[in-house]
């Protein structure tokens, strides 16, 4: 398994072991940490050199979509044509940077972000912006000097978006009008050791964030005016949420991992987590559970159809994909 990286995310054994969905495709995710070391740390970009990774796809069309990650130290994006993929090299920030999600809501208007480092050790948000033409960095603000990133991005219009991510050891979340980004006021935490992964916006007054607070799930909603801090429940001593889909104001599904460890290796012996929200409340629903293993990202087109996506260990020790579905009555394996 990897060692720690950025923030609370399940670990994986593979730089590219595991995959997160947005709608039809499955783009390989990077950047993980240990249920174990949920403190974020500096941000890590990737070494310099010929490395390529993406971890992150929108599609705003059958013949138009943008792939974000890396090329060696620098941002990366990939868009599709409806018949190939090409290569293109963002400004990027810093000496290290990389692209770590993207939200199109036309083939001229996307928005994607990540973060930054460089050799004196401060890290800080990236955030580019896509006009049809060319990418272009955005200035994003942060709460802390340095040890910064944005993990994810929802778009409901070209000047309605929603970032979230990390400053220092509190959870940040950003607000894009179509001009500039802003930081937005999320509930203080005590002790403050939070950080989103993920966010699903319906609308520009209906959003929810996930993420991992101190050793527990972290889920935040917006609602036009406001977030605030949903009660979700944290199965075993370590959980976290790595993605969420929402298919309406009154279903949303949340996935990431759990386990029973002590803080140590053990810890990072985790098993899929599925959470749901019904409106009222979130709750814990059951999974056909592997040994060991984690959910990274899913999909949902209705309350009656999921997809999540992650990995779990095979008899050999490798990494192997794993798959479940929903289908409005219970959650089942699938092939991959």
């Amino acid at each position: 398994m990897r060692a720690p990286d950025v923030q609370w995310r399940p670990p994986r054994r593979g730089r590219l072991a595991s995959a997160r969905v947005f709608g039809v495709l499955a783009i390989g995710l990077v950047f993980t940490v240990a249920p174990g070391d949920l403190a974020p740390a500096a941000w890590s970009g990737p070494d310099p050199g010929t490395g390529r990774a993406l971890n992150g796809v929108s599609c705003a069309a059958a013949g138009f979509c943008e792939a974000v990650g890396y090329l060696g130290d620098r941002a990366l994006s990939e868009p599709w044509s409806g018949t190939a993929w090409s290569v293109v090299r963002n400004p990027g920030r810093g000496q290290s940077s990389a692209l770590r999600a993207v939200s199109c809501v036309s083939a001229r208007s996307c928005e994607a972000v990540g973060g930054y480092g460089n050799s004196s050790g401060l890290s800080g948000p990236l955030a580019e912006s896509w006009d049809g033409r060319a990418w272009s960095v955005v200035p994003s603000p942060s709460l802390a000097p340095n040890e910064s990133a944005l993990n994810a991005v929802s778009c409901t219009s070209a000047t309605s978006c929603t970032a979230v991510g990390y400053s220092g050891d509190r959870a940040l979340v950003e607000s894009w009008g179509g001009r500039a980004w802003s930081v937005v006021a999320v509930p203080a935490l005590v002790p403050n050791r939070s950080a989103l992964n993920a966010v699903s916006c319906r609308s520009g007054r209906s959003c929810v964030a996930v993420g991992n607070y101190g050793s527990g799930t972290l889920v935040e909603s917006w609602d036009g005016r406001a977030w605030s801090v949903d009660l979700s429940p944290t199965p075993g001593t370590y959980g976290g949420l790595s993605a969420v889909s929402c298919s309406s104001a009154r279903s949303c599904t949340a996935v990431g991992s759990y386990s029973h460890g002590t803080g140590s290796g053990s810890s990072g012996l985790g098993q899929p987590l599925v959470e749901s929200w019904d409106g009222a409340a979130w709750s814990v629903v059951p999974v056909p559970r592997p040994a060991v293993g984690y959910l990274y990202g899913v999909s949902c087109s209705s309350p009656r159809s999921c997809q999540a996506v992650g990995d779990y260990a095979g008899s050999r020790g490798l990494d192997q994909p794993l798959v479940e579905s929903w289908d409005g009555t219970a959650w089942s394996v699938g092939s991959a």
